[in-house]
């Protein structure tokens, strides 16, 4: 990279990020191995276009105080109390027990007490980004489960600090470093100052800078709280990062906390992917060919005791057994800081570099094979037979079966129930049947697509028939038996949206209502009376939408399956709806 210009160099890391980035969201790697694989090709060991990576991981290194500061941010203490047992019962436990037993045995294989220390903590962490992202596509943030996971990744995003204060404590060369350091009491007296200026003067200056109504120099403003607050440490003798931390968690209840957050954070995210890029430079792939069974008992080992770990510690927390080892799967892979603590640890010369490249290499294999772990586990889960028998239902009389007893049955069943009129209601989630019933609900356990749950809910007897289940494929299904053995039945049916509208017409269903269509002409006439129509100026115009719009899928049912027909008449339908509101706005004037 000496050779190169830095306009070239910036050029290239750019460019590789945007081509690998999405190449591995593509093929559903995350962000952080694909900046890895950018970096392995760049660097060295792959096509050389870089050939100092130690010089692109100094400079990148800012990426992570940016981190470091976003984070203080979000950690307000209302969020740490609200988690307070996730974090420091649950979190404190995996943290301390992981980083005892992984830090035990590197010290078991004959690394130094320093060395084992920080493998230890650096093998502890997970990835937050990789965790969270798991747990989204699964579903789980908003469970217990989520959110014990959740607080597991608080409570060593805490930690990392202290982590990095431990790295530098026990480099080699801390006390050479320490004698050059400022008096203590100086350091206590610029703690204290630092403090206080964030508590009472730094509100003060940035809603100053924010007044001036520029948004660049609140940008600049931010980036020089953040360089500033990590030079100061520096200063002191204490770590960067620390003071970036510091930094943010005075600003974390600041009504600018948002605007800070957005301005930091496309920095953030560039100089981070640098720096998993430099990382990727750095990793010597020969370590696959000559230490492979090394390579592969570090991931496991780290995989397994970590897991364990969790899974223990989740039965702790009363969770089952699956619950409990789906926890420690989440968590079980490295996290983006240890990253940094091993290339801490390897400046510093506690951990050797062929040691800091082979624990690099298992961590980034413990990010790729974790999720396909996780999916496999999840795919095992043996299916839960409902062995609850169907509700006996007498009834003298209904005018009306519910198919389906969630929000459009509830609401339907409501305005029936008090006008007076008779109707049966089924539902095939068991669980949801009681719920209704502890507030009063009446409404039966049984499948609408058994012909004789039907005929128990008096179908043949009833006037109308409202088709308001969730599954497309249910109601389809439910719509065919009714309209098969009793069509002398109307049916009114819920739409999940136009295709599903356009094959319950193909069978004959007439009355069909798409679930947001009437909120979102609700919404319209609103916006319309917001921009200054008269309330009957704002219902005509949706009225003809409204009328407009049923036409066209009435017309268009009849085409379901030949695209270039739809497009040909939704375009026709374009057009003669301005043609209708022009009309209508001449009317008017």
């Amino acid at each position: 990279m000496e050779e190169s210009s830095l306009l070239t160099s910036v050029l290239l890391f750019l460019l590789a990020a945007v081509i690998f980035v999405p190449l591995g969201k593509r093929f559903g790697a995350g962000p952080i191995l694909s900046y890895l694989a950018a970096g392995v090709i760049l660097g060295p060991g792959g096509m050389a276009l870089v050939s100092d990576p130690a010089a692109v991981l100094h400079f990148a290194e800012l990426g992570v105080v940016l981190m470091l500061f976003v984070l203080g941010l979000e950690l307000n203490p209302s969020k740490l109390w609200e988690l307070r047992s996730a974090i420091f019962g649950l979190g404190s436990g995996q943290l301390l027990l992981s980083w005892a037993a992984i830090g035990g045995l590197a010290w078991g294989f004959g690394l130094s007490i320093e060395a084992a220390l920080v493998v230890g903590a650096a093998l502890s962490l997970s990835s937050t980004a990789f965790a969270v992202q798991l747990m989204s596509e699964h579903r789980l943030l908003t469970t217990p489960l989520g959110r014990d996971a959740f607080g597991v990744l608080l409570m060593q995003d805490l930690a990392v600090i202290p982590m990095l204060l431990l790295t530098a404590y026990l480099a080699p060369n801390s006390a050479q470093i320490e004698h050059h350091a400022v008096p203590w009491y100086w350091t206590c007296v610029a703690l204290v100052g630092f403090v206080l200026v964030g508590k009472y003067l730094l509100p003060r200056v940035l809603k100053l800078v924010a007044s001036s109504g520029v948004r660049e120099v609140l940008t600049a403003f931010a980036l020089l709280l953040v360089m500033g607050s990590a030079e100061l440490m520096e200063w002191l003798g204490l770590s960067a990062g620390m003071g970036a931390f510091l930094a943010g968690i005075m600003l974390a209840n600041s009504s600018y906390r948002h605007q800070l957050e957005t301005d930091i954070e496309p920095f953030k995210g560039l100089l981070l992917g640098l720096f998993f890029m430099a990382v990727g430079m750095s990793m010597d792939l020969k370590l696959f060919l000559t230490d492979p069974l090394l390579i592969l008992a570090i991931l496991l080992g780290m995989l397994l005791i970590k897991t364990l770990v969790l899974m223990l510690l989740g039965r702790l927390r009363h969770h089952a057994w699956r619950p409990s080892i789906a926890l420690g799967l989440i968590l079980a892979e490295g996290g983006e800081f240890a990253f940094v603590l091993l290339s801490q640890a390897q400046l510093s010369s506690i951990v050797d570099d062929k040691i800091a490249q082979i624990l690099v290499l298992a961590i980034g294999l413990s990010m790729a094979v974790t999720p396909m772990i996780f999916t496999l586990f999840r795919a095992t889960k043996p299916k839960v037979v409902d062995t609850r028998l169907p509700d006996t239902i007498n009834v003298t009389e209904s005018e009306v079966v519910i198919a389906g007893f969630g929000r459009v049955g509830q609401i339907t069943g409501r305005i029936l129930a008090s006008s007076g009129i008779p109707f049966v209601a089924l539902d095939k989630d068991a669980s949801h049947v009681d719920v209704i019933r502890k507030y009063g609900g009446e409404v039966y356990f049984g499948d609408a697509r058994r012909l004789d749950m039907l005929m128990s809910a008096g179908i043949a007897r009833s006037r109308l028939l409202l088709l308001a289940v969730d599954n497309v494929e249910d109601s389809i299904e439910i719509a065919q038996q009714v309209k098969t053995h009793f069509p002398h039945i109307n049916i009114v049916a819920r739409a999940r949206d136009r295709n599903h509208a356009y094959r319950l017409m193909s069978l004959g269903v007439t009355d069909v209502f798409r679930e947001t269509f009437g909120s979102a002409l609700s919404a319209s006439e609103k916006i319309l009376q917001g921009l200054g129509l008269s309330q009957v100026q704002a219902n005509e115009r949706v009225k003809i939408f409204a009328e407009h719009d049923k036409k066209l899928v009435i017309d268009s049912a009849a085409h379901q399956h030949d695209l270039a027909k739809l497009i040909d008449l939704s375009n026709k339908g374009k057009a003669e709806l301005e043609s209708l509101m022009r009309g209508d706005r001449e009317n008017v004037s």
